[in-house]
Order: C-alpha cells, then structure tokens, then sequence
C-alpha cells in the first residue's frame, strides 16, 4: 500500500494489533454474514479505502454482503478460481473489463473514484467462498506487490472462518433435520404404544385374578414392561436431543429435598431387594432447594439405577444430601465394580456403556442427568475406581439463596 512513508517500528506494532483484532473478528462469529461484514469495517481504512465482501454459494451464484457499489456485480476470474488474488495498481477501463459483468459495473467503479484495486480468492478446502476486494480512492495510495502477503494472509484467515460457519451451519441444519425426524417418529411411536398399553391394561382387568389363567397374565405383564421400556427410551431420546440443541425445558421452583430422595428411593426398592442390597439414604432435616422436581426425580432415578445395576448382590447403594454454602450437594454412591481412569471422562458421553458387550441399558441416563443438572444451574461429577464402587456428585442451588417464584 504504496503511500510514501517507510515502514518502522510503529508500523509493526500496528500490523500486530491488526492481526490480533481480525483473530478476535474470527473467533467471536460463527455466522457467515457477520464475519464478513465485520472484517469490511475492519479492514477500511488500514488495508484500503474501500472494502467490498462477495460470497459465493455452492451453485456459484454470487451475493454481495452489504449493498457497497450494488451496480458491481462482480465477476469471478479464473485466476481468482484458482486462488490467485489479481492485482490491478493502476484502474483502467481494459482492467475492469475483466472482473465486471457490464459497463454499469465499471461505471459503479469510476464514480466510487477507485484507481487502484486488489482481488483477494476466500478459498476453502479447494473451492471459492467468496472474493475480497479492497479499493484505494486517494491518490497517494495503491496496492502493489509487496502488499500481497499480508493481503493474502488476511484472506486465508477469513477464508477460513467463513469454512467453519458453512459448516456450523450444515451441522445445524442437519442437527435441526435429525430432531425434526425423530420428534415425528417418536410421534408415532408413542401414538403405537399408547395403543398397546391401554389394551393390555384392559386385558389385565379382564383376567381372573391370581391362581387362574396365570400363565396368560405373566405374558400380558411381560408385554406391558416391554411397552413401558420402548416408552422410556423414546422419552430418552427426545430428551437427549433437547439438551443437545438447548431446548430442554425446565420448570425449577423451591421445593424441600427429602420427599424428592423419599420418591426416588421408593421406586427403586424393589429393584434392590431383588439383589439383596442395603440401600441407605442420609439426608439433612428442612433443606430446599431450587429444581424441577421431575426432572430431578428422572437424575436420582438413572443414577440410583445405575449404581443398583453395576453393584454385586448383597452389597450397598447410599443416597446422601448436604448443604454446601449456596448449593445442595447430592451424593449417590455404591460399592459396585467401578470405573476404570481411562473410562471415567466418558461416562457422560451419549450411549456410552460401562459394559458394551453387556448392553444393560440405552447408554443415554447419564447425558440426560447431566444436561437436567446443567439446565438448573447445577453441577455433576463422577469419581470412581476399579473394583472400589462409584460415586456421583450433583448439586442445585439452595432455595434461600435464590429468588423464586
């Protein structure tokens, strides 16, 4: 950028800071548009005068970013297709003959009183994005040769943070198609199962009861549980990819911990009893805190589960609360097989199972009790060792603590 003076220390420090400034542009979007608008005003005036921004979709079709000199529709060489920025230091009319479509695109150049230009390719793993031109209106300056590496790094950059926001973006849009799909099929699902389950609880009633036609209500009872079970992975499932895209819904309200822990145990007795477990609860007297009581009631749930299903007969599964300063910290410890160290960062992962070969569940509890926790402000860990039991840890936020409704 021809302009007279020589380069010094002060115009390091500057190109420095420059680069740094675009770093932060880049990291802070993952929205195409707003990348590129953001680096046309940053670029004007350090880099040039004039900053016009074209993307270019997957058809080749081209869209300007902002409405800058709109009767210049630009017209890709393949120079630039290839990746070379085209240089033009002095504007003539036989220059402009090559990136303009029509005249009133070369109009559009002169009456903008640009007289020196530089064509920057936004290539994305092999393929244009879209073209940076910058424009020098001052007679003092214009582009030439040696200003084309930090041009060019300029554009590599933005090349590829505009690669990465075409790819969020097809993520979510695939992420947006999969939830779509899957709420219809669970739609239907659901609608099945409703059906299966209303009719299988009026053949239940419509049985002898006890000691007659035994056999034929522990099949009817054996198709119940299979409908239940279909039942709670289908919730599963929607529920992991509500958390997933940030759309789990959450009622918290204050309520008091031990008839939460009362409830939760409760449901899981029978299961205990029939490996011979001590199950224990330890909870302090008159603690509140701020939840969904649902949903807290489906973390104890898995995670009282989990412990039961991965503990040996006859041994111990323990449920402890305590308050923690402004937070209500929920223990669920048991001394089953454990978790190996290389294992232990995974637990929460989507499906993943502490015994894959086994299959003793549908491997998504523990994302579901993570994301319930995270979703009311709270925490989850997990510490563990082989052949020493497990341990997990929630908290929530104490009611006094926090104003609610």
């Amino acid at each position: 950028m021809k302009s007279g003076k020589k380069p010094g220390a002060k115009a390091g420090a500057d190109q420095q800071r420059f680069v740094s400034n675009l770093a932060d542009v880049l990291a802070s979007a993952l929205d195409e548009r707003a990348i590129l608008s953001a680096i046309a005003r940053l670029v004007v005036p350090r880099l040039g005068d004039v900053c016009l921004v074209d993307s270019i979709d997957a058809d080749g079709s081209v869209q300007r970013v902002d409405h800058t000199l709109e009767d210049w529709h630009l017209a890709p060489t393949l120079g630039l297709r290839a990746g070379e920025a085209l240089l033009i230091p002095d504007v003539t009319p036989a220059s402009l003959g090559a990136i303009t479509a029509d005249a009133a695109g070369e109009a559009a150049i002169r009456v903008a009183g640009i007289r020196s230009l530089v064509l920057l390719p936004l290539i994305g793993r092999g393929r244009l994005l879209g073209v940076l031109t910058l424009g020098m209106t001052r007679p003092d300056r214009s582009f030439a040769t040696r200003d084309l590496p930090l041009l060019e790094d300029v554009a590599q950059r933005t090349a590829l943070g505009v690669d990465n926001a075409r790819l969020d973006q097809r993520a979510r849009q695939a992420s947006r198609a999969r939830d779509d799909t899957l709420a219809a099929i669970s739609h239907d699902l659901r609608n099945g199962l409703n059906t299966v389950l209303t009719a299988v609880g009026l053949l239940l009633r419509s049985l002898p009861p006890d000691n007659e036609r035994r056999r034929d209500r522990r099949h009817v009872e054996a198709i119940r549980r299979s409908a239940q079970r279909m039942n709670r992975l289908i919730n599963d499932m929607l529920d992991v990819a509500s958390i997933e895209s940030g759309r789990l819904v959450v009622e918290p309200q204050r309520e008091p911990v031990r008839p939460i822990i009362h409830d939760a145990l409760a449901a899981c007795r029978e299961q205990a009893r029939e490996k011979a477990l001590q199950l224990d609860e330890d909870v302090a007297d008159e603690i509140d805190v701020v939840c969904d009581r649902e949903r807290v009631l489906q973390v104890l749930g898995n995670l009282i589960g989990n412990a039961i299903k991965f503990t040996p007969e006859g041994g111990s599964v323990q449920v402890k609360v305590e308050q923690l300063d402004d937070e209500v910290l929920f223990t669920v410890r048991d001394s089953g097989i454990g978790v190996s160290a290389k294992q232990l960062p995974h637990v929460f992962d989507r499906f993943w199972q502490a015994t894959p070969k086994a299959r003793l569940g549908s491997g998504m509890g523990l994302t579901i009790a993570k994301g319930v926790v995270e979703a009311l402000g709270g925490r989850i860990w997990v510490e563990s060792r082989p052949g020493e039991g497990t341990t997990f840890f929630f908290t929530l936020p104490l009611a006094s603590s926090v104003q609610t409704q």
